[in-house]
């Protein structure tokens, strides 16, 4: 009978450790992002509001948070709309909403 050996404990405890950084790294970028874009909409500067909603949805895409790209994505198509302060604002409020789900979800999967 072949003995199998142990994983290696530390290696793994190293890697949820990576990971839990990784994590906490995203957060923390993705509340800067949107206070950020919280503060262009309060200003009505909808160039900044659609260039920092258009690269929220390309780091979204790249991190794997398909929702939040999608969302994102959606605010700089309603900042491309003219007197469109309405939807900007509530398009904005969603993609908060789901922020907001997506850190509770990794802070308690990591």
């Amino acid at each position: 009978m072949q003995q199998q050996t142990p994983p290696d404990l530390g290696q793994m405890a190293a890697q949820m450790a990576g990971n839990q950084a990784r994590v906490s790294q995203l957060i923390e970028q993705l509340n800067d992002s949107l206070d950020r874009l919280v503060a262009a909409t309060v200003r009505k500067d909808w160039s900044e509001v659609r260039q920092l909603s258009s690269d929220l949805a390309d780091g979204g895409r790249k991190n794997g948070y398909r929702s939040i790209s999608a969302l994102a994505q959606r605010v700089c198509e309603e900042s491309d709309r003219p007197n469109n302060e309405v939807g900007v604002k509530r398009s904005l409020i969603r993609l908060i909403g789901t922020c907001g789900r997506a850190k509770r979800s990794q802070l308690a999967t990591h």
